[in-house]
């Protein structure tokens, strides 16, 4: 039950960004991108917009197979880091994508941290529930990255 609420959270912040198209209610926001080659802000070309990226701010700690109090014996597990390095408080949303062998992604999920204040660090875990991974198995998970990082 808990995956499931937390896979509904999830998409409902990442609909909630993606409406507001990264602006926050003072208009201060910002979304940023990281693709296997460069970090991007708001879609444009890395440097182009002069957007900040935030990508540095979320970083995966440590990821595998492991028996796990909550998430089950054999679960795929990240563990991960949000650090806010900006001079507020901020909220945070990323996409972990979940790859297979070859780095073809299987499915994503999203992770959040809220009203984290400047040089405070979140750190937790989380698995994927079988609905998120759409193209494969949750057994075929041989790896996970960061895919996008939204601060507001």
């Amino acid at each position: 039950m808990r995956r499931i609420a937390l896979t509904l959270a999830a998409t409902a912040v990442a609909g909630l960004l993606a409406g507001c198209s990264g602006v926050d209610q003072a208009g201060k926001g910002d979304v940023a991108v990281k693709s296997t080659a460069s970090a991007k802000s708001n879609g444009g070309a890395a440097g182009g917009d002069g957007a900040k990226s935030y990508a540095a701010d979320v970083k995966i700690t440590k990821s595998g197979v492991e028996d796990h109090k909550v998430w089950g014996p054999h679960s795929y597990v990240v563990h991960y880091e949000i650090t806010n390095h900006g001079p507020a408080a901020a909220n945070y949303f990323a996409e972990i994508e979940f790859l297979d062998r070859d780095g073809d992604v299987l499915g994503k999920t999203g992770i959040t941290a809220d009203k984290l204040g400047p040089g405070k660090t979140k750190r937790a875990d989380i698995a994927p529930v079988e609905a998120e991974i759409e193209n494969g198995k949750p057994a075929d998970i041989r790896s996970a990255r960061v895919s996008q990082v939204a601060r507001t």
